[in-house]
């Protein structure tokens, strides 16, 4: 029997595989070099620096192969599975406009049509491919209206497929025009400056970018235009400044065609300081990035935003290399700065921001806390510092929480921003008028974090704790003012130091958050299930499905501090922590068929007061179930599958969402859909057990054979809804204020949890 079920799987795998090209795709013709752009092919040369897979957050990311070969020979395709959507980046933008097609062979597998699109400016255009499974096909499409900018392709975008069974194979991916009749050929073959050839020169690309170092006085000459036709001529008009541009003007034997080909030179990466900031007080300035000041802690200065520039950005830019290092944004089209913690700038009167910017940009700067963006534009000022200050007021929705920057408006290629001396700062306080602390304590320790300027602290004990801590120092910046002290009572709970000036007519007060923080203690432990009645995501009970990604990059706030092995006791039992949650995904990595179950399961600890929702994906429209907050205990939630998602036999994802993205933490463990009866429901226990009447229009009143420690009635929507300590064999549930319908009643006792439906008329 196991050598059949073996050969079953062997043969199932096979079949699989079977779907991938066994053969290489039709050798593409000799070309020219003036007559073609390659993306991806062994035929040509190909274009430089192309990423064949970007991380698009496409199901197939982690399975695509740039390296794939059909038959051995040595002749590689890109390999897409689990194909949804994938891309290719160009790495620079493309001039087509000279092409006459693109060119792509693919390879389709699982029944997919997909469709391709070239990226430029505008909406995308995408063009459909026919399935043509097991063959190779050789697709010619138009360039003519394929894009919005011929003249700046900077990716390919495949599109069509399911996330898991669709697999589309490419190789010869390129554009070609018909070469140019004998005497109408305008191109040059080469072109150089100052006896150096132009980096990154084709005959069909007309317009380079020449960026010369901060300081670069002298106006570069063109040295070198050769004609690809030796029959052509050449006019060459030199620039006579910078910024400014050249030109190559090249008119074919005959006459009838000409190009005219540019260089635009302009002024890159400064080559001095910003300037010095004055000497200021910690209390007047709150610091993102500066050598001057002390900045804040854990800043993040190049978060994945997905931005054009992220892999080229760089903290520590050296103008003069004398160690003073600014944030340096090639490629800038936006870019972001992530504080790592709320920021309160209600005390500040302005934000400072030192900026070189590169090739014409006037970029805009926003802070981001909640509500509507407020960009602030920035003048260009190309080839030299500018120092900008902005007024505090009315440039965020709420001052008090202030959480990023936000710089737009580049062009994601030859535009760059270069900053320094980032910071917030507002006038000293007058004589007599400061309410501010210099230093806060609490149990005899600094709190971490601490600023004059930030009014609100969150001061997080681990799970089990019940001493309230006490507020021990509370320093005042003017030595003659007052505090008064009023100490937290419990956890959760708030401390308060009341500030009051030297001459009485300035307040200020400080708040320290007491909650609950991470767990102490694992999730309770599952029944004892049969493997066809239960779907585990995450359960170290379960074996779980295979390939599923617990912390997918979705743009969220907490994915770099999210953990997939948070151990709360040590012991091993490992729970999924969600740091800085406002919303968090888990990826199942193919579809499943929850259809046959009838809950879905999840042990949760929340943190900070947030009441978080679960969302099971598939098609249509998300349904959120909404889960109560139960800071610092753990929550056993069981939610029908009924209706909990569009199609039950296609579930992709979990998704929970509520956070604040800062303070509110959710930790989950014992993730599974599950079906049956478990231990002590109905009837396996109906004679340790009794509920009567059900269904009832006031009471239900409960009788066991064991003490019952606590009873709890919870909704259809796995909310509870009553809950009370009995301590004793029997018990009376009031039911009179419930609205009709189906509840469950779960009740707990030394040894075990019995469930059990109720129905009220």
């Amino acid at each position: 029997m196991k050598k059949i079920t073996f050969s079953i799987l062997f043969l199932i795998t096979a079949l699989g595989f079977s779907q991938a090209p066994s053969v290489n795709p039709p050798t593409p013709p000799a070309r020219n070099a003036v007559d073609v752009i390659s993306i991806f092919s062994g035929a040509y040369n190909n274009i430089t620096g192309a990423n064949y897979n970007p991380n698009w957050s496409q199901s197939g990311f982690g399975s695509a192969s740039s390296t794939f070969t059909p038959t051995g020979s040595g002749n590689v395709v890109l390999a897409y599975t689990n194909f949804n959507y994938q891309g290719v980046e160009f790495n620079s933008t493309i001039d087509i406009t000279a092409m006459d097609f693109l060119h792509v062979d693919i390879w389709t597998a699982g029944g997919v049509a997909p469709s391709i699109a070239v990226i430029s400016s505008g909406v995308e255009i995408p063009h459909p491919i026919p399935n043509a499974a097991g063959s190779w096909q050789s697709i010619d499409i138009p360039v003519t209206g394929i894009t919005g900018n011929l003249a700046n392709a900077i990716q390919f975008k495949f599109a069509g497929g399911n996330g898991t069974t669709h697999a589309i194979y490419v190789d010869n991916l390129y554009f070609w025009k018909a070469p140019a009749a004998q005497g109408k050929d305008a191109t040059l073959s080469a072109l150089e400056v100052g006896g150096n050839s132009v980096a990154g020169f084709t005959p069909n690309t007309i317009s380079y970018d020449f960026v010369l170092p901060g300081g670069t006085t002298t106006v570069p000459q063109i040295t070198l235009a050769t004609t690809a036709d030796t029959g052509a001529t050449a006019t060459i008009t030199q620039s006579t400044s910078i910024p400014g541009s050249a030109t190559v003007l090249v008119t074919s034997q005959d006459g009838t065609t000409t190009k005219t080909y540019t260089i635009r030179y302009f002024i890159g990466a400064p080559h001095i300081n910003a300037p010095a900031p004055p000497t200021r007080n910690a209390v007047d300035v709150i610091s993102i990035f500066s050598g001057a000041y002390n900045n804040i802690t854990g800043a993040n200065y190049n978060p994945n935003w997905s931005q054009s520039g992220f892999n080229t950005a760089s903290v520590s830019f050296q103008p003069t290399g004398s160690g003073n290092a600014v944030l340096a944004y090639p490629n800038f089209n936006y870019q972001g700065i992530e504080f790592n913690s709320v920021v309160d700038i209600s005390a500040m009167e302005y934000l400072h921001v030192d900026i070189w910017t590169v090739d014409g940009v006037a970029p805009n700067v926003s802070v981001i806390s909640s509500g509507v963006e407020v960009p602030r534009p920035i003048p260009n000022g190309d080839g030299a510092w500018q120092s900008i200050d902005l007024p505090v007021a009315g440039s965020t929705a709420n001052l008090m929480r202030a959480i990023q920057l936000k710089f737009t408006g580049g062009n994601g290629s030859s535009t760059r921003i270069y900053l320094d001396n980032i910071y917030f700062w507002k006038t000293p306080a007058a004589p007599g008028k400061d309410a501010t602390l210099s230093a806060l304590s609490v149990a005899g320790t600094p709190i971490v974090g601490f600023t004059p300027n930030s009014l609100t602290y969150n001061y997080v004990f681990p799970g089990g704790t019940t001493t309230v801590p006490q507020i021990t120092l509370a320093t005042t910046a003017d030595a003659a003012a007052s505090t008064t002290i009023t100490q937290a009572t419990s956890i959760p709970g708030n401390a308060t130091v009341l500030v009051t000036s030297q001459d009485g007519t300035v307040t200020k007060t400080y708040t320290v958050r007491y909650f609950i923080g991470a767990p102490h203690i694992n999730a309770p432990t599952p029944p004892v299930r049969n493997s066809s009645d239960v779907i585990s995501i995450f359960s170290n009970a379960y074996n779980n499905i295979s390939g599923a990604n617990y912390n997918p990059n979705w743009s969220q706030s907490g994915f770099n501090s999210a953990s997939a092995s948070f151990q709360p006791t040590g012991s091993a039992n490992q729970v999924l922590a969600y740091p800085n949650f406002s919303y968090q995904g888990i990826e199942f990595n193919s579809s499943l068929d929850i259809s046959a179950m009838q809950y879905l399961h999840l042990d949760i600890w929340t943190v900070d007061g947030v009441v978080p929702n679960v969302s099971v994906i598939s098609s249509g429209v998300e349904v959120p179930r909404p889960v109560p907050n139960a800071d610092g205990v753990w929550q056993s939630i069981d939610l029908p599958v009924a209706g909990i998602t569009g199609d039950l036999t296609n579930a992709i994802q979990l998704k929970f969402t509520g956070g604040n993205g800062s303070s509110t933490r959710i930790y989950v463990d014992n993730i599974y859909f599950w079906k049956g009866q478990p231990v002590g429901i109905e009837e396996l226990a109906v004679t340790e057990l009794r509920v009567y009447p059900n269904p009832t229009t006031d009471v239900w009143k409960v009788k066991s054979d064991q003490r019952i420690d606590v009873v709890e009635v919870l909704d259809i929507q796995g909310k509870v809804v009553y809950s009370a300590a009995v301590n004793a064999k029997n018990a009376t549930i009031d039911a009179a204020g419930f609205e009709n319908g189906i509840y469950f009643m779960r009740l707990t006792s030394a040894n075990e949890t019995k469930s059990m439906k109720l129905i009220k008329n």
